[in-house]
């Protein structure tokens, strides 16, 4: 996390269930999130600092991955700080017994014209339930195995065949512009690394403008209402 102090309460909020919400914080980060997560009880910090403050995502998967490889958890969830998958306790329990990783489908969503303001302490599904399909993402792992992700935790090195469900879960890139023109602009656009660059990891925020967030979020303020639930079929690698 960097700079994450709006999103990190609703990060809580909706993880508040597992054993322990592992943070990777850069310790470049200027506003209150450290001070928000200390407040978490089943929270642990890992600080680190990004080269030059600037953001690799290669770096970063290594760094995921290599965090990954410590736990001792049963079930790990590897998630950036805007991302919520709609899976519980009981699911890990039951339905995974017999696979090690397991894939969601972050939808895309945005502020609905008949949506209210955020409010960290409510149910991140009731908030923001229209948008468009999104990436497919191995976020969930058991952990001990051989797994490593790659930038932007879209892919791992494919030694583990995922489960054939595919989970949902929502992406709040573009939830709100109460937070996302600061976040995408300061927090990603401004803090873009050459490595990034050179490999357009995060290209959707190399050039963005405020006005132009503003307009894609108006675009979509009658987006369709999410199925939320369960794709049957086969998983990707």
């Amino acid at each position: 996390m960097y700079n994450e102090e709006f999103l990190a309460p609703f990060f809580l909020n909706h993880y508040r269930w597992v054993d322990q919400i592992t943070v990777l914080y850069d310790r470049t980060s200027t506003d209150q999130t450290e001070a928000i997560l200390r407040k978490g009880e089943n929270v642990h910090l890992i600080p680190f600092t990004m080269p030059d403050g600037k953001l690799d995502d290669n770096l970063k998967a290594i760094k995921i991955s290599q965090t990954y490889a410590k736990s001792t958890a049963d079930w790990v969830i590897i998630v950036d700080a805007d991302e919520f998958v709609f899976i519980g306790k009981e699911d890990l329990e039951c339905i995974f017994k017999d696979f090690g990783l397991v894939q969601v489908a972050l939808y895309d969503v945005y502020r609905h014209v008949s949506e209210t303001d955020l409010d960290p302490t409510k149910p991140i599904k009731d908030q923001r339930s229209h948008g468009l399909s999104g990436d497919i993402k191995p976020s969930l792992a058991r952990s001990g195995l051989p797994i490593y992700w790659g930038p932007g935790q879209h892919n791992t090195n494919g030694v583990v065949k995922p489960h054939p469900w595919i989970f949902s879960g929502a992406h709040w890139s573009n939830a709100d512009l109460c937070f996302c023109i600061d976040r995408r602009i300061h927090g990603r656009k401004e803090r873009i690394s050459v490595a990034n660059v050179g490999n357009c990891w995060g290209a959707q925020n190399f050039q963005i403008t405020e006005a132009e967030i503003r307009e894609l979020c108006k675009k979509h303020e009658h987006d369709p209402l999410i199925r939320w639930g369960i794709n049957f079929g086969e998983g990707g690698g």
